[in-house]
Parts: C-alpha cells; sequence; structure tokens
C-alpha cells in the first residue's frame, strides 16, 4: 500500500509539472485552422501588411478546454484557456500563417481588477494593433511588417488612479527612439511632459513573451 501510494502521488506531482504544448500553425492555411478541433478564433483582422494590394490576416484564436499552463517564473501551474496570435500573409492567393506567438496574448483573467478581458485587432493603414481595455486603463501595442517580421515601432499606456484622479499618459516610439511621459489630473487641463530618450532594439511579435516582461526603460515594461 505504501508504494503504490507513494507511485500515485509521483504520477499526480509528474503531471502537475508539465506544462502543456501548443500545435504548430507556421506554414498552415487559414482553412486548416479554422478547422482546427481544439482551439476557436476569438479575434481576426483583414488588411494589407505587405502593401501588396492583397488582404492578410491576424488572428488570435484561444483554446477550447482549460490546459495546464505556467504564466510566470515563480507560478503554479494552473488550468487556463491559452491565446495565440497568428498572422497569416497573402502570397499569390495563398494566406499561409508565417508568424505565431503562443505566449504575448493576456489571458482572460490577466485583467487585474477586471474579471475577464480579451485584446481588440486592427489592421489599418498596413499596421497591426493589438488593443486592452481594463477597469481604469488601457494598453496598446502597434507593430509593422519589415520583411517576414512584425516589428513593434509604437505603445501606449494610459491609466487613471481611482482615488485620486492622477493620470499617466505614457507613449513609445520606437522610430524615434524616446518615451513621452504626460501626468496631470482628471479635473485640470495643465499636463506634465517628459520625453525620455531610449536606445533599445525594438522587439518582433515573435520575440515577445508575456505582456509587462520587456523592461524598455526603468519602470517602463512592455
Amino acid at each position: 500500500m505504501t508504494t503504490l501510494l507513494f507511485l500515485i502521488l509521483s504520477l499526480s506531482g509528474y503531471s502537475q509539472e508539465k506544462e502543456s504544448s501548443y500545435p504548430h500553425f507556421i506554414g498552415q492555411p487559414l482553412s486548416f485552422v479554422e478547422s482546427h478541433p481544439d482551439w476557436e478564433i476569438l479575434k481576426s483582422s483583414t488588411g494589407d501588411l505587405d502593401e501588396d494590394g492583397q488582404n492578410d490576416i491576424a488572428l488570435i484564436i484561444e483554446s477550447k478546454d482549460s490546459i495546464p499552463e505556467k504564466r510566470c517564473s515563480s507560478c503554479y501551474l494552473r488550468n487556463n484557456k491559452p491565446r495565440i496570435i497568428l498572422i497569416f500573409l497573402n502570397k499569390d492567393g495563398y494566406q499561409n500563417v508565417i508568424i505565431q506567438n503562443n505566449e504575448f496574448i493576456a489571458r482572460g483573467d490577466e485583467g487585474g481588477m477586471a474579471t475577464y478581458i480579451e485584446p481588440e485587432l486592427s489592421i489599418t493603414n498596413g499596421l497591426l494593433n493589438i488593443f486592452y481595455q481594463y477597469t481604469r486603463s488601457n494598453q496598446s501595442y502597434t507593430f509593422e511588417l519589415l520583411e517576414d517580421r512584425m516589428e513593434i515601432i509604437g505603445a501606449k499606456s494610459n491609466g487613471v488612479h481611482s482615488a485620486s484622479g492622477n493620470f499617466e499618459s505614457v507613449e513609445y516610439d520606437f522610430k524615434e527612439g524616446k518615451i513621452i511621459t504626460e501626468t496631470g489630473h482628471i479635473s485640470q487641463e495643465k499636463l506634465k511632459t517628459e520625453i525620455q530618450k531610449i536606445n533599445i532594439k525594438p522587439k518582433s511579435l515573435s520575440e515577445f513573451g508575456k505582456m509587462y516582461e520587456w523592461q524598455v526603460a526603468e519602470y517602463k515594461n512592455l
């Protein structure tokens, strides 16, 4: 009985430490993703990312069932519904996945005070934008297709303190290499503006880990 109990506990512990794997979508057509039995489309947008006159596609898909995930280095594995972002490029009428990121898109329960969040996804003027609305703040990321990589060119963070009414707006401009921070109070028109120069290599969408893991400058994470 002692040996049997030890084996059961060992197997249970092993299963709790093993994170589920994600499907590999690179090179697959849209029809393959749409018909996948375990994943469903959460958000989608179409637009011309490479300025060739053909519509490309950005998708965020979500697992239909909860699976074990570890979302930080000190976190335990817990069941969650993962989300994956996919970028399809249209070549000669065929739309295939060229970019896949399994970690960057926030999960439904990662909205802080907001009990559930979903990102907004859009392609406008050849740029991909990912936007999150939280309870008293929002966050956006803007990417541009450069050859075969989606590189971040800008981001915005806005937040209001509920008790004081103080707010902060932070705009990241990676083309100009600067961060523009505006602070003030919701009852006042006067703003304090600070411009901070940065010298950091912009990340591609494929290189992003979980949100806010990338430290762009001191106390400034994306």
